[in-house]
C-alpha cells in the first residue's frame, strides 16, 4: 500500500482537460456538479482518452476544467465493475490521501501481526484478500439496490483491514491493545468499530466512507476466524 501510494499514485502525472470537457458534457446532458464534483467520473469517456488508454475518472477543478490521472482508473466503480474485475483487487492498494493511508496502515500494523501469529502467513494473506474483495462486492451490491451511487469511486485497504479486525476479535478476544491511549480488549474494539459500521449503513452512512466495504470485510474475517478456531479445536481432541 505504501509503495503504491508513494511510488505510483504520488508520481502519476496530473493532466488537465480543458473547456471542451465542459462543453462535451453539456451536450451529453450531464450535470457537472452532480457527476464531477462529487462522483469523479469522466464524461464523456472520450474526454479522457490519451495514448490509446481510457482514463475513466475526472475531478472537477473549475467550471471549465478537470484533472485526471491514469491511476485513478484502478479504483472500483459500480458502473463498470463487471468490465474491470481486476479493480476489486487494485482498489485495495489505492488511497485518497496521506491521512487515509496512514490510518489504514496504523491499524494494519497493530492488528496484522496478531492475526498472522494466530493463523500463519498463508491463511492471513488469504483472509486479507478475501475480506478486501468481499468488501468491494458488498459495495457493488449496495449500488445495485440504490444505497450507493454507481458512479462513486471506491478505494482503500479498509475492507481488508476490517476483515483482520473481525478475525482478531474472534481469535484473540481478550488481548489488550491501546486505542487513543486507552487499553481495550480486542473483542470490545471489534464490537465498537464493526457496530458503528452497521449503524452508519442503516442511517445513511458517513459521507465519503465505504461503510459497506468495512462491514463486508468484517463479516469475512469473523466467519473465517470462527471456522479456523473450531477447526483447531477439533484437531486438539
Amino acid at each position: 500500500n505504501v509503495i503504491v501510494f508513494f511510488g505510483v499514485q504520488m508520481t502519476d502525472e496530473l493532466k488537465i482537460y480543458d473547456i471542451n470537457w465542459a462543453e462535451n458534457c453539456t451536450k451529453n446532458k450531464y450535470t457537472a456538479n452532480a457527476v464531477y464534483n462529487e462522483e469523479y467520473y469522466a464524461c464523456p469517456k472520450s474526454a479522457t482518452r490519451d495514448g490509446g488508454y481510457d482514463i475513466d475518472y475526472c475531478k472537477k477543478i473549475s467550471d471549465d476544467a478537470c484533472i485526471y490521472t491514469y491511476t485513478d482508473g484502478l479504483s472500483l466503480v459500480g458502473k463498470n465493475a463487471s468490465e474491470k474485475p481486476w479493480t476489486f483487487i487494485t482498489s485495495m492498494f489505492m488511497h485518497v490521501d496521506l491521512n487515509h493511508l496512514f490510518g489504514n496502515m496504523l491499524f494494519l500494523f497493530i492488528l496484522g501481526g496478531i492475526v498472522e501469529a494466530a493463523i500463519g502467513i498463508r491463511k492471513y494473506l488469504l483472509l486479507y484478500f478475501l475480506a478486501g474483495i468481499f468488501g468491494g462486492i458488498t459495495m457493488i451490491f449496495m449500488t445495485s439496490v440504490g444505497l450507493v451511487s454507481d458512479n462513486v469511486s471506491i478505494l482503500g485497504a479498509s475492507g481488508a483491514i476490517f476483515g483482520v479486525l473481525g478475525a482478531a476479535a474472534i481469535l484473540r478476544p481478550m488481548q489488550i491493545i491501546y486505542i487513543y491511549f486507552l487499553p481495550m480488549p480486542l473483542i470490545v474494539i471489534g464490537l465498537i468499530y464493526i457496530g458503528l459500521q452497521a449503524f452508519y449503513i442503516f442511517t445513511g452512512g458517513e459521507a465519503g466512507v465505504a461503510n459497506g466495504a468495512h462491514m463486508g470485510g468484517a463479516i469475512v474475517g469473523i466467519i473465517a476466524a470462527i471456522y479456523l478456531r473450531n477447526k483447531a479445536k477439533k484437531q486438539e481432541i
